[in-house]
């Protein structure tokens, strides 16, 4: 049962949880404050009555029945300050009755029964006011329409004087107290209740409108937003932070999209690039296999090819494998070296394979610099030696062979700059950011009978990237390309 309770109080909305939960605050206050305050008024109202009872007894201790009741006779009773509806006993010391008499306003069928008093129970109460019921029952106060009194000895006579007044006065505006309390709690529960559930449902009115976001993020839109809301309020603060996690989603997504494109491009490429020299191996295999290449010199060809084919596989899985480990997270050896020293390195290593082709060293001037000169800079040897290589293989591939090379270098603001400039076409100003993608070729057909698989570029920004550096093309003063290289040095 108190699972299925459990249950119930779950299912219900917030909204519901927390306009029942202050409403029912609400009525326990009024209720202990109702109860306090009808408590306060109660002893309020006794007070006061008990202190007209002790003034009157006061008075009436003074007089002696016999005196009283002359006066009665003669209608000249002359007691100042009676209260209405007052009821007079006087008891002699066996507590029989002497005389009684009452106001005018008190009922002769409603007086209490002096007759069935307790003598010792009057006389316990110490000239304290205590309650009795008509019949002189002692009560309680809070049960109900009675009288109140108080019993004091008599000065003027052997006996004891009672003075009564009713409770009905009191209980009734207990009662009334009690009727317009509940009235006005009831009315006043209400109109909380409707305030309350307005309020909330304005404060969660944000909640829907996450929830209707969720909802459609859910279901793939990812470029839904919440309403900004303004202020420093929990709402507004989970709107703002709500919002920055769906711009991080929408932009996260947006990036793995890329990266997928650029993946299925990359191994589409890689695949077309591995297929046209494995269709040229295979080709000559199946002349050979088919008797025509029988001639020495046509086999000699086929095998030239064939080793063509195969040193351009060779380099194009190097470039993949580089470009592979361009994505592993290996720390950068940072030393200082002699860049100059290294680009004449890079040099030398190209001139083995194009003998033919100058290459000259300058400083960012265009001045030709000697073998002696040194520049240093913190740099990854390796990496810039790698660099330097692409770089120069690039220029030397678009280059004709009876044109220079130029490498410079340089230290600017700080920054070590190295330049690589060939004496080609140049590169149109549409395509000079393109040209550092995976296997992009301004000129695909051009491109492979150079050689070149379309990845040194890209491998040249990865390594400069990693380096914390920028790469960028422009135009060389005279006609060609120039590839500015900028690594920070502070």
């Amino acid at each position: 049962m108190r699972r299925k309770g459990t249950d119930v109080w779950e299912r219900i909305s917030l909204r519901s949880k927390l306009t029942t939960l202050s409403v029912a605050l609400i009525g326990l206050l009024l209720i202990v404050s109702s109860a306090g305050t009808m408590a306060l008024l109660r002893t309020y109202l006794h007070q006061n009555q008990d202190a007209v009872l002790i003034s009157t007894v006061e008075v009436m201790r003074q007089q002696s029945p016999l005196t009283v009741e002359q006066d009665l006779a003669t209608r000249q009773l002359r007691l100042p300050n009676l209260p209405s509806g007052y009821y007079i006993a006087f008891l002699d010391t066996s507590g029989s009755l002497q005389l009684a008499f009452s106001s005018s306003t008190t009922a002769n069928g409603q007086l209490p029964n002096i007759s069935n008093f307790d003598l010792q129970a009057v006389l316990s109460t110490q000239g304290l006011p205590f309650e009795v019921d008509t019949r002189g029952r002692f009560i309680q106060e809070n049960e109900g329409a009675g009288w109140r009194l108080i019993a004091a000895p008599s000065q003027a006579f052997p006996g004891s004087v009672v003075v009564a007044l009713p409770t009905d006065a009191n209980n009734g505006l207990m009662n009334q107290y009690r009727n317009v309390g509940l009235v006005f709690g009831g009315f006043l529960l209400i109109l909380s209740g409707m305030a309350i559930w307005f309020t909330i449902t304005r404060a969660l009115r944000p909640l829907k409108e996450v929830e209707r976001t969720a909802a459609a993020v859910a279901a793939g839109d990812t470029s839904q937003r919440l309403l900004r809301l303004e202020g420093q309020t929990e709402m507004s603060r989970v709107n703002r932070s709500l919002n920055t996690m769906l711009d991080s989603i929408d932009d996260a997504l947006d990036a793995r999209g890329k990266t997928l494109e650029q993946m299925r491009r990359f191994v589409a490429d890689a695949s077309h690039e591995l297929r046209t020299p494995l269709v040229s191996v295979r080709g000559y295999a199946e002349l050979y296999r088919m008797g025509a290449l029988s001639d020495k010199a046509k086999l000699d060809d086929a095998m030239s090819r064939i080793e063509s084919e195969a040193v351009r596989m060779t380099s194009l899985v190097e470039s993949l494998l580089s470009l592979a480990r361009l994505d592993e997270d290996k720390a950068l050896e940072i030393k200082e070296i002699d860049i100059l020293a290294l680009c004449r390195d890079a040099a030398k290593d190209l001139s083995v394979a194009e003998y033919r082709r100058e290459i000259i060293v300058t400083d960012l001037n265009e001045v030709k610099l000697e073998d002696k000169s040194t520049l240093l800079a913190n740099v990854d040897q390796n990496v810039i030696k790698q660099v330097l290589i692409n770089l120069l293989a690039n220029a030397s591939r678009f280059s004709p062979e009876d044109k220079p090379v130029f490498v410079a270098a340089g230290i600017s603001e700080q920054t070590l700059v190295i330049e690589v400039r060939d004496s080609g076409e140049g590169i149109p100003k549409s395509l000079r950011d393109k040209v550092f993608e995976r296997f992009y070729r301004a000129d695909n057909s051009r491109n492979r009978e150079t050689g070149g698989s379309g990845l040194g570029l890209a491998i040249v920004k990865g390594l400069v990237e990693k380096h914390g550096g920028t790469i960028k093309a422009s135009e060389t003063k005279g006609g060609g390309a120039t590839l500015t290289v900028k690594l920070p040095q502070a």
